[in-house]
């Protein structure tokens, strides 16, 4: 268990993991999530979240953002299970395992079976993006090491079903 982690009340722990899952899934969520969906134990190092409805247009952004041949109609995991070797983080991969993953997806159109019309002068995206805020002490260390773990990220899927709705000939 990390050492920040140490001493605080199991109930703020639940809390405080909820809220960062929250702000880092909550986009991709058709809910937000509850205490009830958290299954948490810090000191032997595992996390579960359970009953997720996934939010089937924000996943398909990534989806297309990653030239995905389908787009996400539906989706929903039954449970989500993180296990963090603590004493070998770094060395030893972090495991996510999703129980009843549920899929149901459909070929993406061509962009060029609908073009899109040019977005109107002066709109938001003529402009450049407003530049990001400098990071604050310590984040861009906490950034790089969440990075080096999740390069070994090992994920495993159980009970998975994957549907493809194809469109009437």
């Amino acid at each position: 268990m990390p050492r920040w982690a140490r001493g605080w009340p199991e109930a703020l722990k639940a809390r405080a993991a909820r809220y960062a899952l929250q702000r880092w899934l909550g986009p991709f969520l058709e809910e937000p999530l509850r205490l009830e969906q958290l299954g948490l134990d810090l000191r032997g190092g595992t996390g579960t979240l359970r009953e997720l409805r996934l939010r089937a247009a924000a996943v398909d952004e990534l989806l297309a953002g990653a030239g995905a041949p389908l787009e996400l109609h539906e989706g929903a995991i039954g449970a989500v299970t993180v296990t963090v070797p603590w004493a070998a983080l770094g060395t030893e991969p972090v495991r996510l395992r999703l129980n009843h993953l549920r899929l149901m997806l459909r070929p993406r159109e061509s962009p060029r079976s609908h073009p899109r019309p040019p977005p109107p002068r002066g709109s938001r995206q003529d402009r450049d993006p407003p530049p990001e805020p400098p990071p604050l002490e310590g984040l861009e260390a906490l950034a790089l090491s969440i990075d080096t773990v999740l390069r070994q990220l090992q994920v495993l899927l159980e009970d998975t079903e994957l549907r493809v709705e194809l469109p009437p000939q």
